[in-house]
């Protein structure tokens, strides 16, 4: 039985952007340049409400841009590693892959805006004037070390190579799939094979690239070795999130029944162990910058354990805790109320990484968790997830003929 997109489902998921719309509209004109002392330029131009909105659509874009691409990689990986176990699940991480153009749209709208359109300053080099030389008063040592990145002539295109390859192997394996549904046999599964080999290639460094372009380059005078392994994990993590919940609501309505409780308890793993991973990757950057002490390092924590110690350490544990405390059991990853519960919870603060990564950097010490910050995420969760659903219900929601499909439904009895 496929997916249906039900009249009810989409008032819900366009109710649900069109209240965080109307929070985002709320706290915008509530919002005053009062609030925002530390962030007045040299020309004593207060930039802080305006920035705020950039802000949170930045947030939001790269959270969700991360989620789509962690089921685009987790896709390939599958197909890398010869996976029979996920393909009930396949369509499933198709749709969600499927909202990533749209989500790399609003990434790059926001670097236009700020760097050609002079509509925000969330990232300050790009109104540094690298032909300056140290003899200038407003020379800057360590942003004249990294100016070759950020040269337009080096940044754009990197940026859009690695996103346009993402938006290509979106394509290409939704294409594949539903080809892959009339014409049976090995040879598009092979294909696949081969294609997902490159792409994983690809996507080992445009994802860390990314990370430094998009997020790390906010704090443009930080130095870490360890960032584009620590946005992946969280990204890997709750893309795993996403597509649980999803599948959670779809058994829910009946569908999916060949997903027996086996494959439930498959993803409950991935969700425990990616935790892990999220934490220990957390804890490795922190700990050696921690105890090396080096100025241009600890620039990053100091200004969020300073500005933001209750949003950051409550962060860090909760998503520790509640996982490794809920999932330990082998039962409770079968369970869907626990799966849910803990889901929520560590969607919701996984998102607070993302805006902890981005705001302090751009907004100071004047970073607020309101009325705009609120609605933009539901606004973009609620647009989000009618695309998936759309998506899901265009295709039949079980591939058809996957050379792997009957060792799928057989894998747990």
């Amino acid at each position: 039985m496929d997916y249906v997109f039900s009249d009810k489902t989409k008032k819900v998921t366009l109710g649900v952007a069109i209240v965080g719309l109307l929070l985002f509209l709320l706290g915008i004109v509530f919002d005053s340049a009062e609030n925002y002392t530390s962030l007045i330029d040299h020309e004593g131009h207060n930039y802080g409400p305006a920035q705020r909105i950039w802000v949170s659509i930045l947030t939001n874009g790269i959270f969700f841009f991360f989620i789509s691409l962690a089921m685009l990689f987790f896709v390939a990986l599958q197909y890398a590693a010869e996976v029979a176990w996920s393909v009930v699940f396949k369509r499933v991480y198709e749709a969600i892959m499927s909202v990533l153009p749209w989500m790399a749209g609003v990434i790059v709208l926001v670097l236009v805006a700020g760097q050609f359109g002079h509509m925000h300053h969330i990232y300050h080099w790009m109104s540094y004037n690298s032909d300056l030389t140290i003899a200038d008063v407003e020379f800057d040592k360590l942003l004249d070390h990294k100016s070759l990145f950020f040269e337009w002539y080096f940044f754009w295109p990197v940026l859009l190579f690695f996103l346009g390859a993402f938006v290509f192997f979106v394509n290409y394996y939704r294409k594949k799939s539903l080809e892959e549904d009339q014409e049976g046999g090995t040879r598009i599964h092979f294909k696949n094979f081969a294609k997902s080999a490159l792409f994983l290639v690809i996507f080992g460094y445009g994802s860390s690239i990314i990370a430094w372009q998009i997020i790390m380059s906010v704090d443009a005078h930080w130095f870490s070795t360890l960032f584009g392994w620590y946005v992946f994990a969280g990204m890997w993590l709750v893309g795993m999130i996403y597509a649980t919940l999803l599948i959670i609501h779809l058994k829910g309505q009946g569908l999916l029944t060949i997903a027996k409780k086996g494959h439930l308890h498959d993803m409950g793993k991935w969700m425990f162990a990616l935790s892990f991973l999220w934490t220990y990757l957390f804890f490795s950057q922190f700990m050696l910058i921690w105890y090396a002490d080096i100025p241009e390092e600890i620039t990053y924590f100091k200004v969020r354990i300073d500005d933001y110690p209750w949003v950051m350490w409550g962060m860090f544990f909760l998503n520790f805790a509640v996982p490794m405390v809920a999932l330990m059991d082998s039962d409770a990853k079968k369970s869907k109320a626990a799966l849910v519960v803990v889901g929520c919870i560590a969607f919701i603060f996984h998102w607070i990484d993302v805006f902890m990564m981005i705001s302090p950097g751009a907004m100071k010490s004047e970073a607020h968790l309101g009325l705009v910050e609120l609605g933009s995420f539901l606004l973009f969760l609620g647009v989000f997830t009618f695309m998936v659903l759309k998506s899901l219900a265009s295709r039949p929601l079980v591939v058809k003929n996957h050379p792997y499909l009957e060792e799928s439904k057989h894998i747990h009895h």
